[in-house]
C-alpha cells in the first residue's frame, strides 16, 4: 500500500468521491477502480459539468474527479464553481488531454490533481489519495 493510501485511511472514514465524465464506460471503469479501494466510497456519477455542479453541492464529497471536456458546463467551469461553492472538496481532473497547459489552468482553478486517461489505475488512486491530504499529483502519460 502506498504511503498516501496509509494516511488517508488514518482519517479514520472513507473518502466520498464523485465521478464525473460523459462517457459510460469512463464512469464504470473509475469506478470499479475506485471502489476496489476499501477507504474509497463512490458517492454519486455526473454525466455533465452542471449535473456535477449540483451533485457536489448535494452530496459534499471529500473528492471530484472530473473530465474537462462535458457537456453543457465544461470541467473547468465546473471545477471554478465546486471550488466557490464547496471549497473543501478536492478536485482531480481526469482527461484525455495531456497538454501542460492544461494542467496549468487546472491550478489556477485550484485543481489538487491531474491525471491523463491513460494512467486509470493505480494512478488515478493515487492522485485521489494525494488530491484529499491536500498534496499536487500530476500524470500526463
Amino acid at each position: 500500500m502506498s504511503p498516501s493510501g496509509t494516511r488517508v485511511e488514518q482519517l479514520g472514514r472513507r473518502v466520498r468521491v464523485l465521478i464525473a465524465d460523459d462517457h459510460q464506460v469512463i464512469r464504470k471503469i473509475v469506478r470499479s477502480t475506485l471502489e476496489a479501494h476499501p477507504h474509497l466510497e463512490v458517492c454519486g456519477e455526473a454525466t455533465d459539468g452542471a449535473q456535477t455542479i449540483e451533485a457536489a453541492k448535494k452530496l459534499k464529497p471529500d473528492v471530484v474527479v472530473l473530465n474537462v471536456t462535458m457537456p453543457v458546463v465544461n470541467g473547468f467551469e465546473a471545477a471554478r464553481e465546486i471550488r466557490t461553492s464547496l471549497s473543501e472538496a478536492a478536485i482531480v481532473i481526469l482527461s484525455s488531454n495531456a497538454d501542460r497547459r492544461f494542467v496549468a489552468e487546472a491550478k489556477k482553478i485550484g485543481v489538487r490533481a491531474y491525471v491523463a486517461k491513460s494512467g486509470v489505475g493505480e494512478a488515478l488512486v493515487k492522485a485521489v489519495e494525494s488530491a484529499v491530504m491536500g498534496e499536487d499529483f500530476v500524470l500526463l502519460e
